[in-house]
Order: structure tokens, then C-alpha cells, then sequence
């Protein structure tokens, strides 16, 4: 071979390198910018490339000059294009999309005025460029000095640029894989520059130069040096995995079809090469013959890309028909009656194997067509061939038996392939049939297990090393893994996250999971610059590969499921998008059901505001508690905890401010116990604590100061500052109680006791609170009882005009006749009844009793008095009060004048407008009204005057203090004037010596009531000695 023809199929080899590394190139990403430019720029160099070729291998020199001025289109622009890249490699600030404008501008306007520029000087009839042809081939000359040193300029300029960027890319960055990248890209940039200066500048200024421009074939260092980067870094953009789901009937999968057109594609390229070599060996440079080998590689590199710019399967084989139909007779024909005529036949039958992978069966029939009329044309128009076979046609013969081997070879791998991806396929259906069937019975009881025995079965399925479920924690995009499969001898990930290998840095996957986008790392080096951190943290934990498959539950992503590959030697190519989908969908679907489960549960025994253990919870615990303590003989402590005062917080505050306060108290709880599981809320303002397992009383008293601590500094709710206290009552297994029932009870009774001794402290449980709850319960018991046995009994006392000294009333004053314990005090007995809710009835009866006896001494003859009945707080608030006394006065028959109702002070002082429409209403019965206990609680001066009462009642604390304490004769003088300003009748109460007397007839107290003239007394005694005294005038 001749040095021009080396140097011919040197420039032509480089032109095949650079289209195949553009389209490649764009296969990976069309989309992305970078990707964009860099594929221009390798067509750029390719088009330098062919054009150098086909100069160089021209006939004449007029030929060489018109495919020397067709190169202008690459070497005009191609440093403008190159020093595009290395903007974008750098991410430079100025090169974002808001700034493309002015960097286009910049960039491209000298290589315009290149193009322009040379085009017109390089016309024929001007004559400044002379090609002259050496032994190398054709070089050109020119006279025109000032376009060498205008290029000159822009060739200098843009490459210092460029070189200046790369210089400060290593500098700057600190990682040392940066810093590589920066390395190679200086040596190669660095390298290229110094041969294409010698070549195409030092050389071809010398007089007797012999070698034409080889720069596109220098410069295929730094562009491969960036193809490197791209393909080991991932610099350039590239799209997730192809889905090697295979559609019904398909017998190519996505990436066996891909792969099919790369050799198909390879094909051509090898084809047009070894046509061109044929050319220019036979001297023959007709355009048609290059036109024919251009459109080869072009054809070539199109067939490369189909399967990656068109997504149906239909319209890619469509597009392969097409152009192998296109490219067929155009082949045949420009070898018709040519050298190679005789051994060009085979190639429709090489296509036509190729139709058989595909399930388009118009192709095969068009290519079967068009192969028979090619060859019907070929006999018409030469119907005789004489054919002399020599050395190089055996040669070519061999070559096409070796594509022919080579075809069959692939078709066969193919459907071998196909073969063991069904049996593969097959295998993963019954895998997912066995583990859907499995996941039926899901429950969080066997959650665990069903799990890990997916993630077994699917990487050993798969050949990875690990497989892993994280789920995301519901507040935040943080990633916990909660089950996992490692094969032998691989690291758990939560190994590798608790030694710091990095599983925080996974931004970027991370981002790519919550779109609910299946991240594919077939190679951690090809991680893109955003995710340098989480390149380095896969590298630590020795990841090779990954694919992270989000998991998504009621449109929201919940979890991921992960694959690694650790091992070099294996890949991920064998994993299916469709499966992982189905695999994601099973965990999916069980996540939500145990989820829902847990949820029930969570609600079933946690209590939803506090987020700690409810009573049920509480109780089942504190019962494994006590059988664990009389095990081990050790005692165990309950803490019955209340909030001082948070009613009036819910009632001033509101009931959210009272909700917010709680879950900081549950909270405050937790934190300083340690454990949730001691902790449950009682009800209301209610907490309980458990401490197991004392083995001495101070480990108590320890808890109990803790549980007090919380108190210590203020609870914020809203931005302000609540300062709270809180009193607990303790019991001790066992000598408070063996059971449950019983030691939360007793705690709580040493919670009433500790908030009577002032609130804000804590009291132990004792003997004598036990008795006073047991006296408490067997009267609350006998009092239940009381009134169907006749127990209860009403006593009366006199209440005595002060100026006449004569009977004007009576009180009713109940009493309980115990047939065991006696006479019991109303003091102990009512609260009972009041806490109990017999209050109600008791207080019926003593309506209808006390009103009935009034109208029986009436009927006796008796002079007509009124009978005062007092009102518990339940009866005033009764929506039912006027109806029951109505129905009283209608059976007893009594007038409603004769009948006289006394409330408490503090239920007559309440700012409630219930209060004055129920006094109102009994007004209007006929009934008095009276304030009884008048003066221990505070009144207003203004609610007592608009209240419709009729007397008030000087509570007996201050008649006792008259003669005793000066203060009290004081306050009893402003109550009587008081009443007597306000139009109200006074009675004094507690009278009982005469000294008392004469103070409030001397102050115009109305009447009295006490023991100076009567105890209360029965019904029966105020016949016998009251009224018979007053009828005999004894007063």
C-alpha cells in the first residue's frame, strides 16, 4: 500500500471512529445538552475526517480543491465546538441555559467568519489555493497570508482558552477523581496540540513539504480521553435502564434488539471501509464511489440509533426495513458490471436472515421481492459474465462466508437467548405465584419472615450479593432499613451505615425514588457530577452496581427496594423493570396491610393525643408486671398522677390549648422515665407510671422526684409559658394490693389525699386512707339502701320571728338513721349521696316529706308557716326541678307560699344566666327564694340585686362571733342592712345563746334559727313540745 493510500485509510478510519462515537454518544441521552455538543463536535471531526480522505485520494487537483473546500465545515469550526465542551464539562457558571445566548455569541461568531471567509477565497476562478500532489497525497498552498494568520489567531486563542480551563479545573477541584479527569484531558488536549502544531503549522510552512493536515487524526486523543470520561465517570448523561420486558410474541428483547442493530450497524461500517480500501487501491475516486461509502457509515450509525430514537417496535423494524430496501439496490447496482459484481449476490440473503428475528413478516416479503427483482435486472441487462477469480477475490469471498458464519452465529445466540429468558421467565412466575399466595396471610406477626424469604428468593433469582427493604420515616425523606438478604460473605448495609459508609449521601438517588423513578446504576463510576457524595459512599461500601425500585402506597411513595452488586464479575443486565415492579407491588401491598393493622392496634391500645400506652394497654402491662414481681419476690410501684388545676385551663384556655398541654406532658413523661412502655394515660388529666422490680423503697422515691421534675420549668403551648403542678398518689405491690384493680385504686386514693394536703405533692398510700375508702364505700353501699328501707327521716327546725319570738317556719333537715351505726351526720352523708348521683331522688323524697307534713299540720289546725327544703347542686341544674315541685304541690295539696327553697351562696353568685332563668321560673310558681349560708362565699352586689330572692341566711360563723369577735357584729350589721337596702328578709342561723338574741333584734334581724330555741328535731317532737309550748304560751 502506497503512503498516500495509508494516509487515505488512516483519515477514513478516523472519520468511521468519530461518527460512531457521536451517535453512540446520543444514544445515551438526546436530550441532555452536553451530550448534544459533543456528538456535534465528533461529527465535525468526522466530517474533517472524510473530506481529508477523500483530498487526499482525489484524482486530479480540481477534485482535491472541492473536497478541500467541503473541510472548511470542519476544521472552521471544530475548536469553537471543543472549547463548547469543555464549558460544559467544567459546569461553568456562564455556561447555564439563561446564559446561552452570549455564549453562542462568543463562540461561534469567529468560527462563521471562518467558514465565510474561506469559502469565497477558496473559489476556483480566484486562484489563491494551489493543491499540489507528493508522495503523501494532495497538500494545498495558498497566497493569501492574512486567512493563515486569521486562523492562525483563532486556532491559538481558542486552544489557549481551552488548555486555561482545564488548568483551572485541576486546580480547583480537591477530590483527587476530579483532579484525574482534569489530568487526562490536559495530557491528551496537551499532546494533540503540540502534533497538530508540528504537522499542520511547523511542516507545512517548509518548502519542500510531502505529508497533508493529519489534526482530526491528532485530535481523536483528546475527544477519546472525553469519550473515556463519559463512559467511566457517566460525565454525560445517560437514561435509566432499558426494560428488557419482552412484549407477547417478541423474540428480540430491548437489549437483544439493540445489540442486534450495533451489528448490523457494524456491518455497514466494516462494508463502507473495506469499499473504500477497494477504491482507492484500484485508483478509482469517483464521488459516486465516495458518496456511496459516506452513506454507508451515516447509514451504519442511523441503524445504531434507531432502537434509542424510536420507542415502538414496529416503527424500528419499519425504519430498518426501509433503509435496508434503500440500501440494497443502491449496493448492487453501483457494483454492477464491476469488479466485484461476481461476489456481491449474497448480500440480499444476509439480510434476509435477518428478517427472521423479527415479527414483521412484510419485510421479509419485500426484501425477498426486492432481491429477485434485482437479480431478474441483473440477467436482463447482462445475461453473460465473464469472471477471472484471483488472491483478492478469494479474499473476499472468505470475508463474506466469515459475516455470513457470523450472521447465523448471532441469530442462533439469539434465539438460544430467547430460550432461556422464557425458561427464565417462567421460573420468576412461579417464584412470584409461590410468594404472592405467601403474602396472602400477611400479618405483623409473620411480616418479618415473609419478608426476608422474598428478599432471599429474589437475589438469589437475580445473582446479586444483597437485597434490602428500607421503608421512609413518615415526617421526614429519611431511609430505614428494615429487613435484609446478603449473600456469603457480603457486609450488612446497616453494618456499613453504622460504621458512617455514607447511606446519608444518597440525595440523589433519594430525589430520583420520591418521583417515583426506578434508579439503574449498572456502574457507580458512571454516577453523574450531583451525585459525586453518593459515588464515594457506594465506593466505601464496595458497590459495584444498584438498582433502588420505589415502593408506593395510596399515591405515596412509602419504601424502596434495593439490589447491590458487589462483585465485578456479576451484573444487573438479567433484571427485569417488569418484574421489580411485581415485586415492589407485593411489599407494597403488604406494607399497607400490616400498616393498617398496626395502626388499629396503635388505636386499639395508645392513646392518639399522648402517643403513649391507653388504660387497656396500661393494665395488661402492669398485670405481666405483677406476676413477673411475685416471681421474683420484689415489690413493683403505681403513681396515679393529676394535673392541679387544668380544668380551669381546658374551660379558659380552650379544649385545644388543653390537648397541646397534655402531649407535652406525655411527652415530658417519656423523656425523664426512658421507657413509653411505664408510662399510660388514665383519662382526662390522668396518668399512671409503673416502676418494676424495686428491691428497695428509695429506687421509688427516685421515680417520684423524677415524675415531680417535669413541673420544673414551664410547658410552652401557643408561644406562651404555662406553669403547671401536678399531684401522684403511690401504692406498692404487694402490701397496697395484688391486683391491678386494686393498686391503681389505692394510688389514686393517695392522689386525693396528696392534692388535700396542698397540691403538688406526692403521698404514699396508708392504712388509715384504706379504711376511710372502705367506711366510704360500705355507707355508699348502705346508702343505696337507705331510703327503701325507711333509713332516712326528716327533723325540723324552728325558724322564729326575732320582734314576736313566733314560730314563722320550718327547715326540713334530713337525717340517716343507720340500724348498726345510728344517727350519721348529714356532713358525712351527703357528699356521698352527691358523688354517688343518689342525690336526685334522696332530694325528691325530702321535697315531697317536708311538703306533705307542712299541709298535714295545716289540716291539724296548725297555724299555716312556710317550710324551707334546701337544693343540692344536681337538683338546681335539673332541666326537670319545675316539674317535680309542680307535681309535688299538686299531691301534697300544699299552697306555693307555704313552700320555701334554699340554695347555696355559691350556686346564687354563679355568672351563669341558667341560674336567673331558673330562679325566675320558680318565682313564678308562687315559691320563696332564700340565699342560704349567706357570707362564705364572695357575692356581688350587683348579681344579688338582680336575683328574684326573698331572704337571705347569715351563715352561723358569724352569730357565733357576735359577742366574741367585734369583727363579726360588723359584718353581720352590713349584711342585715344590706338585705334591708335590697327589699330581702334575714335569718339569722346558729343561735343559741340570748346575748346572740339581743344583738340582732337590736340590729332588725327578721327571724332566727337554733339551738337556743330548738334543735331539729322529728315531726312528732314538734307536735309534742314546740307547738303544745306555744299553744300553752310558753315562749
Amino acid at each position: 500500500m502506497t503512503l498516500q493510500n495509508s494516509i487515505s485509510m488512516t483519515l477514513y478510519l478516523t472519520f468511521v471512529i468519530y461518527v460512531v462515537l457521536g451517535t453512540y454518544t446520543l444514544t445515551l441521552n438526546k436530550d441532555a445538552r452536553l451530550n448534544r455538543v459533543f456528538a456535534a463536535l465528533c461529527f465535525c471531526y468526522a466530517l474533517w475526517s472524510l473530506t481529508g480522505a477523500a483530498t487526499n485520494s482525489a484524482a486530479t487537483a480540481a477534485e482535491a480543491l472541492f473536497w478541500r473546500r467541503f473541510s472548511v465545515l470542519g476544521w472552521g469550526v471544530a475548536y469553537s465546538i471543543f472549547l463548547h465542551v469543555i464549558i460544559l464539562l467544567r459546569n461553568a457558571p456562564w455556561s447555564q441555559a439563561d446564559k446561552k445566548g452570549l455564549l453562542l455569541a462568543v463562540l461561534y461568531i469567529p468560527a462563521l467568519i471562518n467558514l465565510i471567509a474561506f469559502l469565497i477565497y477558496s473559489m476556483p476562478e480566484y486562484g489563491h489555493i494551489a493543491m499540489v500532489k507528493t508522495d503523501g497525497g494532495w497538500i494545498s498552498t495558498t497566497d493569501a497570508k492574512w486567512f493563515n494568520l486569521m486562523f492562525l489567531c483563532y486556532y491559538l486563542s481558542f486552544t489557549y482558552v481551552s488548555m486555561l480551563l482545564l488548568v483551572r479545573w485541576y486546580k480547583k477541584r480537591k477530590n483527587s477523581a476530579d483532579r484525574t479527569k482534569a489530568m487526562l484531558l490536559m495530557v491528551s488536549f496537551g499532546g494533540a496540540f503540540f502534533l497538530g502544531t508540528i504537522t499542520d503549522f511547523v511542516l507545512a510552512s517548509q518548502p519542500d513539504r510531502w505529508i497533508p493536515s493529519l489534526a482530526p487524526v491528532e485530535v481523536i486523543f483528546p475527544v477519546a480521553a472525553i469519550f473515556y470520561l463519559i463512559h467511566k465517570y457517566g460525565m454525560i448523561s445517560a437514561p435509566d435502564s432499558h426494560n428488557d420486558a419482552q412484549q407477547e410474541g417478541m423474540i428480540l428483547t430491548a437489549f437483544s434488539r439493540s445489540r442486534l442493530y450495533k451489528y448490523i450497524s457494524f456491518i455497514l461500517i466494516v462494508g463502507s471501509v473495506l469499499n473504500f480500501y477497494g477504491r482507492i487501491a484500484n485508483g478509482d475516486t469517483r464521488i459516486t464511489g465516495m458518496f456511496l461509502n459516506f452513506l454507508l457509515v451515516m447509514m451504519g450509525a442511523v441503524v445504531m440509533a434507531i432502537p434509542y430514537f424510536l420507542t415502538s417496535i414496529t416503527a424500528q423494524e419499519n425504519a430498518l426495513g426501509l433503509m435496508v430496501g434503500f440500501m440494497m439496490p443502491v449496493v448492487m447496482l453501483l457494483h454492477f458490471n464491476a469488479e466485484f459484481s461476481n461476489i456481491i449476490w449474497p448480500v440480499p440473503i444476509f439480510f434476509m436472515m435477518l428478517t427472521v428475528i423479527f415479527n414483521n413478516r412484510n419485510i421479509f416479503l419485500g426484501l425477498g421481492f426486492l432481491t429477485l427483482l434485482l437479480e431478474l435486472i441483473f440477467w436482463l441487462l447482462l445475461p453473460d459474465y465473464g469472471i477471472l477469480v484471483d488472491q483478492r477475490l478469494y479474499c473476499y469471498r472468505l470475508l463474506f462466508y466469515m459475516i455470513g458464519i457470523g450472521l447465523t452465529a448471532i441469530i442462533t445466540q439469539i434465539y438460544v437467548l430467547r430460550l432461556k429468558e422464557n425458561s427464565r421467565q417462567d421460573a420468576f412466575q412461579k417464584m412470584i405465584a409461590k410468594l404472592s399466595a405467601d403474602f396472602v396471610t400477611t400479618n405483623r406477626d409473620n411480616f418479618d419472615e415473609k419478608v426476608n424469604r422474598l428478599l432471599e428468593q429474589s437475589g438469589l433469582f437475580a445473582g446479586t450479593d444483597r437485597v434490602y427493604l428500607g421503608r421512609f420515616s413518615r415526617h421526614d425523606n429519611i431511609v430505614i432499613y428494615s429487613h435484609e438478604w446478603s449473600g456469603d460473605g457480603i457486609r450488612s448495609l446497616k453494618n456499613s451505615i453504622e460504621h458512617d459508609e455514607g447511606e446519608a449521601h444518597l440525595s440523589w438517588s433519594i430525589s430520583q425514588i420520591l418521583r417515583n423513578d426506578i434508579v439503574y446504576i449498572p456502574s457507580v463510576d458512571r454516577l453523574p457530577a450531583e451525585a459525586e457524595a453518593e459515588q464515594l459512599a457506594l465506593k466505601k461500601q464496595k458497590v459495584r452496581s444498584r438498582i433502588l425500585v420505589p415502593i408506593q402506597s395510596n399515591h405515596r411513595i412509602i419504601g424502596l427496594l434495593g439490589f447491590d452488586v458487589l462483585d465485578g464479575r456479576k451484573g444487573l443486565r438479567g433484571i427485569n423493570r417488569d418484574w421489580l415492579q411485581l415485586l415492589a407491588n407485593i411489599l407494597a401491598d403488604a406494607i399497607a396491610k400490616v400498616d393498617a393493622e398496626n395502626d388499629m392496634n396503635y388505636l386499639a391500645y395508645y392513646d392518639p393525643l399522648t402517643g403513649i400506652p391507653n388504660r387497656s394497654l396500661f393494665f395488661r402491662r402492669l398485670e405481666q408486671a405483677i406476676d413477673l414481681a411475685r416471681k421474683t419476690q420484689k415489690s413493683l410501684g403505681v403513681i396515679f398522677f393529676d394535673l392541679d388545676g387544668f380544668k380551669e385551663i381546658n374551660d379558659t384556655l380552650g379544649h385545644d390549648w388543653g390537648d397541646q398541654l397534655l402531649s407535652r406532658i406525655g411527652k415530658r413523661l417519656t423523656d425523664c422515665l426512658g421507657h413509653v412502655d411505664l408510662v399510660g394515660r388514665f383519662g382526662g388529666d390522668e396518668f399512671l407510671i409503673m416502676v418494676p422490680q424495686i428491691s428497695k423503697p428509695s429506687e421509688l422515691e427516685r421515680m417520684a422526684e423524677q415524675v415531680m421534675s417535669i413541673f420544673h420549668r414551664p410547658m410552652l403551648v401557643a408561644e406562651q409559658e404555662l406553669y403547671l403542678s401536678g399531684s401522684g398518689g403511690i401504692a406498692v405491690y404487694p402490701q397496697d394490693g395484688e391486683t391491678v384493680h386494686t393498686l391503681i385504686k389505692n394510688a389514686d386514693l393517695a392522689m386525693y389525699a396528696a392534692k388535700k394536703s396542698g397540691k403538688g405533692r406526692i403521698a404514699y398510700c396508708s392504712g388509715k386512707m384504706k379504711a376511710a375508702v372502705l367506711e366510704k364505700m360500705t355507707l355508699t353501699t348502705s346508702l343505696h339502701q337507705a331510703l327503701a328501707k325507711g333509713e332516712l327521716l326528716l327533723h325540723y327546725q324552728p325558724q322564729i320571728c326575732a320582734s314576736t319570738l313566733e314560730i314563722n317556719g320550718f327547715e326540713a333537715l334530713l337525717r340517716w338513721q343507720h340500724p348498726e351505726r345510728g344517727l350519721i351526720s348529714p356532713e358525712v352523708f351527703i357528699p356521698l349521696a352527691e358523688q354517688s348521683g343518689l342525690i336526685s331522688g334522696i332530694g325528691e323524697w325530702v321535697l315531697k316529706t317536708a311538703c306533705a307534713q307542712n299541709k298535714l299540720w295545716q289540716d291539724q289546725g296548725y297555724k299555716p308557716v312556710r317550710m324551707g327544703v334546701n337544693l343540692s347542686v344536681e337538683q338546681f341544674r335539673s332541666s326537670n326541678l319545675e316539674r317535680i315541685i309542680k307535681n309535688c304541690l299538686a299531691e301534697t295539696g300544699l299552697k306555693p307560699q307555704y313552700l320555701e327553697l334554699e340554695i347555696t351562696e355559691g350556686v346564687a353568685m354563679r355568672s351563669s344566666q341558667y341560674v336567673i332563668r331558673q330562679l325566675q321560673a320558680l318565682k313564678k310558681l308562687g315559691l320563696d327564694l332564700s340565699i342560704d349560708d349567706f357570707g362564705t362565699a364572695f357575692s356581688s352586689m350587683n348579681r344579688l340585686k338582680n336575683l328574684p330572692v326573698d331572704r337571705i341566711k347569715i351563715d352561723r360563723q358569724f352569730v357565733w362571733g357576735i359577742g366574741v369577735k367585734p369583727r363579726d357584729e360588723v359584718l353581720v350589721t352590713v349584711m342585715i342592712d344590706l338585705a334591708r337596702e335590697l327589699g330581702l328578709a334575714v335569718t339569722a342561723e346558729g343561735v343559741e345563746t340570748a346575748e346572740q338574741l339581743a344583738f340582732l333584734q337590736t340590729q332588725g334581724c327578721d327571724e332566727i334559727q337554733g339551738f337556743y330555741f330548738s334543735k331539729p328535731v322529728s315531726a312528732a317532737a314538734i307536735e309534742a313540745e314546740i307547738y303544745a309550748r306555744q299553744f300553752a304560751g310558753i315562749n
